[in-house]
């Protein structure tokens, strides 16, 4: 009788058909789309979709046939409630505001009221639509913009958390769980893969006005700053769930940092800009601090680390 494959299945094995199966499915998505990246469509917003599913198909396919483990809790499939599910949910709204704070101090203008929201839209137009644009404010006026980010919040652990899902249950999940070492080497690897995940749409056009080496360069350091965050809130929460739900709302934010930050350049504007990249960092020294001084396990540093 054959051994079960488990037994032949090694750890560099493991993950290089992990990684094979996500970062090459991804890569191979990126390259069959490459005019899309750059176009804020509909047609944009399925390829994101269909780029998301090999992190999903790698995790499922290791975890099941290959491993033959199973799915749920080993990968953090868990709805153990505590106060870091709702932090995880609100954290973002810190970030976007610390991102926002940055870009002011920088001496970027924001608009965080009706009349400078306007303006900014006003202006961005072409001198020949702006008086059908001032008809349209006028018949249907907006909402405060500050509203946009309570309006966000739904979206963050509905629609946009299953799809954040997808690819946390490989960066959060598996790989947070497969990986061998410590907080920091675990944030480390994890950080790296999305970053290799994420880099290559990101130059050519993903999240940013157009094709450019600086989108790629930027987006890595999202990255490698954001993954200690996310592990920690993995760690605290008990479920990878709750970091789907961190990223998803995330997403569902990048629109309202553009709305209350308009006059920002792509590099700068909230959350893979550079604004964003000093948040996160920001966040996660809070972070740092809530697990020097106020936690009972210490996750990133000592013996329990």
């Amino acid at each position: 009788m054959a051994p079960p494959a488990v037994d032949r299945m090694t750890r560099p094995k493991m993950f290089a058909l992990f990684l094979g199966i996500a970062l090459g499915g991804a890569g191979l998505v990126a390259a069959l789309f490459p005019g899309v990246w750059s176009d804020p469509g509909a047609e944009l917003r399925a390829v994101t979709v269909i780029h998301l599913m090999p992190v999903l198909l790698a995790t499922l396919i290791v975890q099941g046939p290959v491993l033959r483990q199973p799915v749920l809790k080993p990968l953090g499939l868990e709805l153990s409630f505590n106060i870091w599910w709702l932090i995880a949910w609100m954290a973002p709204i810190t970030v976007l505001a610390l991102a926002l704070l940055v870009q002011k101090l920088s001496g970027l203008d924001l608009a965080l009221d009706t009349a400078g929201y306007l303006e900014a839209k006003r202006a961005m137009l072409p001198a020949a639509e702006r008086a059908a644009f001032d008809a349209h404010v006028a018949e249907t006026p907006p909402g405060e913009p500050l509203g946009f980010v309570i309006q966000a919040l739904p979206a963050g652990v509905t629609f946009n958390l299953l799809l954040a899902l997808a690819t946390e249950i490989g960066w959060r999940g598996f790989l947070f769980r497969e990986v061998q070492g410590g907080f920091w080497r675990r944030s480390l690897l994890g950080g790296l893969a999305e970053a290799a995940f994420l880099v290559p749409i990101a130059v050519l056009g993903w999240s940013f006005d157009g094709p450019s080496i600086v989108n790629g360069a930027l987006v890595l350091g999202w990255c490698l700053v954001a993954a200690p965050s996310l592990v920690y809130l993995r760690v605290r929460s008990g479920s990878v769930i709750a970091v789907a739900a961190f990223r998803g709302t995330l997403w569902s934010l990048a629109a309202v940092a553009s709305d209350l930050g308009p006059y920002a350049t792509p590099w700068a504007r909230p959350f893979f800009g550079w604004t964003g990249i000093v948040a996160m960092a920001v966040f996660l020294a809070v972070l740092l601090l809530h697990d020097r001084f106020a936690a009972e396990q210490k996750l990133t540093s000592g013996a329990e680390a």
